[in-house]
């Protein structure tokens, strides 16, 4: 799988409800081998229930740019939470299925998670 076949993709939960576009994804590397680095893993995809648009890194919290730029992408991608990719059933044309309803983790560290 290409990381463009996820970007883009509509997330729809089991029962059909659509939570979103998949603006982004989350990876971990796994641990180095001597001279190589570690494999990368998808962990997870971040989902906005508003926007298409990418986040452009504003996320993150160590960007620092336009303050009226980020206030925008703040408010464009509000609700958008993350979705652990042990939740995803399927990938194919464009849409995302969940096996399970996912859990609501919101980007936001300070924003408590809510059980799906």
């Amino acid at each position: 799988m290409l990381l463009s076949d996820l970007l883009g993709s509509r997330v729809h939960e089991p029962d059909g409800t659509s939570l979103g576009t998949v603006v982004d994804v989350r990876f971990r590397r796994g641990p180095a081998r001597r001279s190589r680095e570690g494999e990368l893993e998808l962990i997870a995809l971040i989902v906005s229930p508003r926007s298409r648009m990418s986040y452009y890194g504003y996320e993150r919290g160590r960007v620092s740019g336009p303050a009226v730029v980020a206030a925008i992408i703040r408010r464009m991608h509000r609700g958008t939470r993350i979705i652990p990719w042990e939740c995803v059933a399927s990938v194919e044309d464009g849409r995302v299925r969940l096996g399970i309803k996912a859990p609501v983790i919101p980007l936001d560290i300070r924003v408590p998670i809510e059980d799906g």
